[in-house]
């Protein structure tokens, strides 16, 4: 089974009313997402997408999808390092080629030192243009990217240009909830001991075929 739903309750402010979300997690990648339950699931299109959803609306066709992909160039790394591969190998250039996906794209920003789920992430905003049917449609997304361990992860959401700002607000929530299966333990194991401390230090030096020890 791809993905679990379940139906929880959440509270966006104290004296909000309980609203309906679905929690979402991907089985495969251990994902986990949470949408308003008006939101309705629909067909992935690309090979790597894992969830698509879709918010009713009056032709603004809001649409968020996430995708994970394998990606092990980076897993020798330590996890201190993490800001530092983001900007190596999720930033300008990879928006470029993610970007080339689409026709007549624009990309109006690139953000480095973002956030996605637990981990380190780069953003896009900009525009193109895509085939719905026979319809060439422009559409406005803001993007994020990350690439965690040895998975990239890449959530897009998107509306029609003329109706974007009235859904950026609900793109971001959705992206808010998004994270990650833990990868990485951020606690030392063990206790440092100085073995060096009190005892005799000896330098091996070559000084012949078979070489000597120094003291």
């Amino acid at each position: 089974m791809k993905y679990l739903l379940l139906i929880v309750a959440l509270f966006i402010f104290p004296s909000a009313a309980q609203a309906d979300y679905f929690f979402w997690q991907d089985s495969d990648s251990g994902l986990t997402m949470t949408y308003p339950d008006t939101w309705k699931k629909q067909s992935n299109r690309g090979p790597d997408d894992v969830m698509t959803i879709l918010a009713p609306s009056n032709g603004d066709d809001p649409v968020c999808k996430v995708s994970v992909s394998d990606d092990k160039r980076y897993v020798i790394y330590p996890a201190e390092y993490g800001d530092a591969i983001q900007r190596e190998a999720v930033s300008i250039p990879f928006w470029k080629s993610y970007f080339s996906n689409y026709d007549d794209y624009t990309i109006d920003r690139v953000y480095d030192g973002g956030g996605l789920g637990r981990w380190h992430a780069s953003y896009a905003i900009g525009s193109y243009s895509t085939r719905n049917g026979t319809v060439m449609q422009g559409r406005q997304a803001i993007m994020f990217a990350s690439l965690y361990y040895d998975k990239l992860y890449v959530v897009e959401c998107s509306a029609l240009n003329y109706a974007y700002d009235k859904w950026d607000n609900d793109f971001r929530s959705i992206i808010k909830s998004i994270d990650f299966k833990k990868m990485y333990n951020e606690k030392i194991i063990g206790e440092y001991h100085d073995f060096l401390t009190g005892a005799e230090q000896y330098f091996w030096a070559q000084t012949g075929s078979e070489g000597t020890t120094q003291y």
